[in-house]
């Protein structure tokens, strides 16, 4: 693997700091409060309908394929899965073909897969290594950095510049080992897009993680639906009473809206749970502040993505649109880099628990869809403690544009002022 200082698009963390003391007691006060209290909280306010059009609408699918999955940072995996020059991954969950590809000179690059010639693809296979990105058509042939270096019967193209006719690039940046790509040529920084998450997420070490493997659901319902889950913990008790609820007191969540959509979440754990579900001190992540150990604090991550805080094995859980009513949730598990090639079984524990958790949040969600697409569908109920899907879905519509939307469709502002606090 490449040296950190030879990856020249990294993006420098924030100095490592470790949870902010003001924050950590701002969270530990508020989940205390949240505990104790047997009315609405102070500051709650009844929180505005959500018209269910969102959910089953295509017109208002086709609107965020345009504005959001084009024009977003998108999570496409950790670094350290473009271990070696030439490593590649072919990528399309933006609707487009893009290959992502670590250049001779370290550098991880995202380009179009389709060759300047006649737009065939210059990868078929969905990963791999390659000195050449070479078009199976009429084999043109590509550097890892993207530039065109071989032109079969170069003398039939008159005036032919194949120093223009390099593929073409799309933004992809790392930032603490992650990778994001973006179709939108003119993406501001990925570090302005995550704001604060960059100081609170750098506490899980990136560089310093490796793959442990992946796990893939699908189902019949639009994918905003799945995403809701994640943003609440009050279905825990009645979907997960044999499990999550178990680990986690739910009376005890606390949440924060945070900039361009994004959010955090964090939920105590039970007493005695910290120590039961504690890994082994040869694979726990030492950075791990305490109050991630104490409590499940997970970040959601706009359009798609959410990212519990764990010391062992943790997962990337990303929601992919596969049309309007279909939808994959995709887990990426990571832990610190370990001995050996055997994964722990620490590890694959937790997969495998975290493989039931899921299963019970899916069966949810085609029973959902049904029931939204029926006469007797109506706008959702959201509880002050479930606002982060609120906010979640008033950025859906900032995405778009709130004069692009469909009658009827948007969602309130009446939580803007609370972005923050």
């Amino acid at each position: 693997m490449l040296a950190r200082t030879e990856r020249h698009n990294r993006i420098d963390p924030t100095q490592g700091e470790r949870v902010d003391a003001t924050l950590e007691a701002t969270i530990r006060e508020r989940m205390k409060i949240e505990s104790e209290r047997t009315e609405p909280a102070d500051d709650a306010i009844a929180v505005p309908l959500i018209p269910v059009s969102r959910y089953t609408d295509p017109a208002f699918y086709a609107l965020e394929q345009e504005h959001i999955w084009k024009r977003t940072w998108l999570f496409a995996g950790h670094e350290s899965e473009w271990a070696e020059p030439g490593s590649y991954q072919v990528f399309d969950r933006s609707g487009a073909p893009i290959v992502i590809v670590r250049g001779q000179d370290g550098e991880l690059r995202a380009f179009y897969n389709a060759c300047r010639h006649r737009g065939a693809p210059v990868i078929r296979e969905e990963c791999g290594t390659a000195k050449r990105l070479t078009c199976q058509y009429h084999s043109w042939s590509y550097d890892t950095q993207g530039e065109l270096k071989a032109v079969p019967d170069a003398r039939s193209f008159k005036d032919l510049d194949t120093g223009e006719l390099g593929l073409v690039p799309v933004a992809c940046q790392v930032w603490e080992g992650w990778v994001f790509v973006n179709e939108d040529a003119d993406a501001g920084p990925l570090t302005e897009f995550l704001g604060p998450i960059c100081e609170q997420m750098v506490e899980i070490d990136g560089p310093n993680l490796r793959k442990v493997g992946t796990q893939l659901h699908r189902f019949p319902a639009n994918w905003k639906l799945m995403v809701d889950a994640f943003l609440e913990v009050y279905h825990i008790r009645t979907v997960h009473q044999d499990n999550a609820a178990l680990l986690y007191d739910d009376q005890t969540v606390t949440v924060t809206m945070l900039d361009h959509g994004h959010s955090r979440l964090t939920v105590s754990k039970r007493p005695g749970m910290a120590e039961m579900l504690a890994v082994p001190p040869e694979i726990d992540n030492l950075r791990v502040p305490d109050l991630w150990r104490e409590t499940s604090t997970s970040f959601g991550i706009f359009p798609n993505l959410v990212v519990p805080m764990d010391t062992g094995a943790f997962t990337f859980l990303s929601i992919w649109p596969v049309d309007h009513r279909t939808t994959e949730l995709q887990l990426h598990w990571y832990a610190p880099i370990w001995e050996g090639d055997e994964v722990p079984m620490d590890h694959q524990m937790r997969m495998q628990l975290f493989e039931t958790v899921m299963a019970q949040d899916t069966a949810n969600m085609a029973p959902i869809q049904e029931s939204i697409e029926s006469a007797g569908a109506r706008p959702f109920q959201i509880g002050w403690h479930e606002r982060l899907i609120h906010h979640f879905q008033r950025a859906v519509d900032l995405a778009i544009g709130p004069d692009r939307l469909p009658e009827g469709s948007a969602v309130s502002d009446a939580l803007d002022g609370y972005v923050g606090i």
